[in-house]
């Protein structure tokens, strides 16, 4: 019995150690897909209804700029979450808010490929977007320009007299 301990033990090492060795210079295998029928399954994301938006877009990226860019939640542009199921048909259609959206995402997009590809030397590499009008506000503020101070005008000559009006 000593004798064929001494025999197979060191076969029984070298198996040992290739078997646990072996795993380790392979790359980890990916844990197992769930069945869509066991727990804990998940099947991937597809976007529904998107018009504006191309297909690949990182939805959640996006949507939480236009967020920061309003300053306003999901409910503003999407339908508020079912009452009894608690879910968000963020698909929906029903807000009107959501074809404003898309609308002004349209013009944000000609804005920036149609018109500042034209200016020759822009100021600002920057595209426009809708924090550019909307500072975080959910309607942009109307831009009312400080008044002049007097005597706090352009340099060069004054302008030209107004000519007098004509007597009746």
């Amino acid at each position: 019995m000593n004798r064929l301990l001494r025999c197979c033990m060191p076969v029984l090492c070298a198996g040992f150690i290739l078997t646990h060795s072996a795993p380790a210079q392979t790359a980890p295998a990916a844990p197992p897909a769930a069945a869509p029928g066991q727990p804990g399954a998940r099947a991937p994301y597809v976007p529904k209804n998107l018009k504006v938006l191309p297909d690949n877009t990182d939805l959640r990226t996006v949507m939480r700029s236009f967020e920061g860019a309003l300053g306003v939640e999901c409910e503003f542009c999407h339908t508020a979450p079912d009452p009894v199921t608690h879910r968000a048909d963020r698909a929906s259609d029903a807000n009107p808010m959501k074809d404003t959206a898309r609308t002004m995402i349209k013009m944000t997009e000609d804005l920036n490929d149609k018109y500042l590809t034209q200016i020759a030397k822009p100021e600002s590499k920057d595209p426009i977007t809708c924090g550019t009008c909307h500072r975080g506000q959910k309607y942009p503020s109307v831009f009312v320009p400080p008044p002049r101070q007097e005597g706090n005008r352009p340099p060069g000559p004054p302008p030209a007299a107004a000519p007098p009006a004509p007597g009746i």
